[in-house]
């Protein structure tokens, strides 16, 4: 677990408010809301009502000079708090949990939107771009795309603010750009992205190669060039065949992509009866056997599957309305934080549902989740 309980991270914020008119403390009203959270008590009379009726509970280890915030406190206080400000003391807590492992292995970047963040005619919902470590399964960053942009600009300042060195992180199309290729490649890792319409120059040239492969080979062997799995599970059987070809002086596109692998991935499914038949192409800068390069394509699904299905289904991100200031971030930011502390304790094998109800009935479990000590 974390070397510091979650309260020692929060207490670490800088308070942006003037502190003649505060009658609550910073960190006590975000620890407030994290437990609330963490226990599935997500909109802000929730957390309130959480808060009241375990005011002797909390009293434990914070102060309350003001007593329980109403929920409009609740409310302004996470719409002017700094995002920068939460999201640093966030990667404080991921470095010292890294401590003993370093950080390595595939990250998938994906972005999702945080729909109910927008109301109104024109109105823009919050958009954050996240970091997964397939590896650890964890969400190691975040990032908030600006008014008026797109991931394209958000993607290159995530990556910055974390440790990628030796890491193969992997991107949907939005996100095969020539900038964010370099920022991976400057950082010492590797990028596996994929390869669409957006790029033509780049997709002809893949797609060409790929072609000319294909009506030369009669058959497909098994080995580093080509390697094929079976799934049948769920009513769903899936067939899966890649392909993988190193760039040569043939290739000039992908050479200016410093890319040294194309890829190429046929899914062929069966669901009720239907089938459905698609191949996606990738590059990567790092040199991958068509098994390796199987899996990581598979992997870079699990920030679907694993983060933002997760966050919709288990605790209702969708539909969650945080719209003044900053607000609808800065809780994005603490339910991946409480994602991450449920998924780190291994005590019980549940469901994410049910381990936030279980931290509700049980103050030890909340308590391991937390890093608190048990009084």
């Amino acid at each position: 677990m974390a070397q510091k309980p979650l309260l020692n991270y929060l207490e670490m914020l800088p308070d942006p408010r003037l502190p003649a008119k505060c009658s609550h403390v910073l960190s006590e009203v975000v620890f407030m809301a994290s437990c609330a959270m963490m226990c599935g008590f997500d909109t802000w009379s929730e957390i309130t009502l959480f808060a009241k009726e375990r005011e002797q509970w909390f009293r434990r280890w914070l102060t309350l000079p003001g007593g329980i915030p109403s929920h409009d406190t609740f409310n302004r206080v996470f719409a002017i708090l700094p995002p920068d400000s939460l999201k640093a003391i966030f990667q404080e807590w991921i470095g010292d949990i890294l401590d003993d492992e370093k950080l390595s292995g595939q990250l998938a970047i994906d972005g999702k939107s945080l729909r109910a963040t927008a109301k109104g005619k024109g109105a823009n919902a919050v958009h954050m771009v996240n970091a997964w470590s397939t590896e650890l399964g964890i969400c190691i960053g975040q990032q908030k795309v600006a008014q008026k942009s797109n991931e394209i600009t958000a993607i290159p300042v995530l990556l910055q603010q974390l440790e990628l060195a030796g890491c193969l992180v992997s991107i949907d199309a939005a996100g095969t750009q020539v900038n964010i290729a370099d920022t991976i490649l400057k950082r010492s890792a590797d990028y596996l992205l994929a390869v669409k319409d957006n790029q033509p120059t780049l997709n002809a040239e893949v797609q060409t190669r790929f072609q000319a492969y294909w009506d030369s080979t009669t058959t497909d062997e098994p080995g580093p060039g080509f390697s094929e799995q079976f799934d049948a599970q769920h009513g769903r059987k899936e067939h899966r065949r890649c392909w993988v070809i190193a760039v040569d002086e043939h290739m000039p596109v992908c050479q200016s992509w410093k890319a040294k692998t194309i890829i190429a991935v046929q899914a062929e499914r069966v669901v009720s009866g239907k089938g459905h038949d698609f191949v996606r192409f990738y590059m990567s800068s790092r040199v991958l056997d068509a098994a390796t390069a199987l899996k990581a394509t598979r992997s870079h699904w699990s920030v679907e599957n694993l983060l933002h299905w997760t966050l919709d289904i288990a605790f209702g991100e969708d539909q969650l309305q945080a719209r003044a200031g900053h607000a609808g971030e800065n809780l994005a930011v603490i339910r991946q934080w409480i994602l991450n502390m449920l998924k780190r304790n291994t005590s019980r094998k549940l469901s994410m549902a049910n381990k936030r109800k279980l931290c509700c009935l049980n103050d030890d479990y909340l308590f391991e989740s937390m890093g608190l000590f048990k009084l």
